[in-house]
């Protein structure tokens, strides 16, 4: 079973509506902090994939830009590291609406996805984002396959 599906069938749930809500199948782990959920989609906090056999760390950051298009904005590198195990994609700032972006957070086996806007005095605050239950189950395998 894909972790989608998994995390589809988590959420059809009675009594799943919102909260802390994990999956984990042979494809990976799934951490959704979810807001609130319905039958069509999902209001969430912070989306979390994590996988047991992770890829190299650029090319990591070069699939999840090149895939992660459900969030309807293209993700850019602002920083990757190898040596410190980690990296920083953030929404490219032409595509930016409203100073909101999206930032994808990489620390080897693991993305993890949220939403912040950014404020005038140069601080940012977290937001919780809609997503269908469609998108979701794509950003969570196309995290995935792109760890891996």
């Amino acid at each position: 079973m894909s972790l989608s599906d998994a995390l589809t069938d988590k959420l059809s749930l009675p009594g799943v509506r919102s909260g802390e809500v994990q999956v984990e199948t042979d494809d990976g782990k799934v951490e959704l902090d979810l807001v609130e959920a319905g039958p069509i989609g999902a209001r969430v906090r912070r989306v979390k994939v994590s996988v047991p056999q992770a890829g190299p760390l650029p090319k990591q950051a070069g699939q999840i830009c090149e895939s992660l298009r459900g969030l309807g904005e293209r993700l850019v590198p602002v920083e990757v590291d190898e040596r410190l195990g980690g990296g920083v994609l953030r929404s490219r700032p032409q595509e930016m609406t409203g100073r909101r972006y999206y930032e994808v957070g990489l620390d080897g086996d693991s993305a993890t996805v949220e939403r912040f806007r950014a404020l005038e005095d140069g601080g940012r605050e977290s937001e919780d984002f809609s997503v269908t239950r469609e998108q979701l189950g794509r950003m969570v395998d196309d995290l995935a396959d792109a760890l891996s």
